[in-house]
């Protein structure tokens, strides 16, 4: 379980760590002029980019919740209560927070309604 938490933790740090590559990517577009950074910004209009947005939401909220925990065990908080903590805060808190977050974007930015 505990092995679990750790790959997940590494592997959404990774894909945080793109986003943030593509992000700076993106606000360098500004320094090639408007019609430079207006093309990009086009490029993340789409219904595929709205997805992906999505999945960004669940990455975030993933890695934050699952930090949360490591935090509290460091600390020497909930060490003997880590599997609990993993799928209650993590995965069911995390959950929660997902779908509060990801059904408006999935309506107004996928659906456009």
């Amino acid at each position: 379980m505990n092995s679990l938490a750790q790959i997940l933790q590494r592997v959404t740090g990774v894909a945080l760590l793109f986003y943030l590559l593509l992000h700076v990517m993106t606000i360098h577009k500004l320094s090639e002029g408007p019609e430079a950074f207006n093309a990009a910004l086009a490029t993340f209009k789409s219904p595929l980019f709205k997805l992906l947005e999505i999945g960004l939401l669940a990455t975030v909220i993933l890695h934050a919740l699952n930090g949360v925990r490591v935090t509290l065990i460091d600390l020497g908080l909930a060490y003997e209560r880590q599997k609990q903590l993993f799928w209650g805060l993590a995965v069911a808190g995390g959950a929660a927070l997902f779908l509060l977050g990801a059904a408006p974007m999935f309506l107004h930015g996928v659906l456009g309604k």
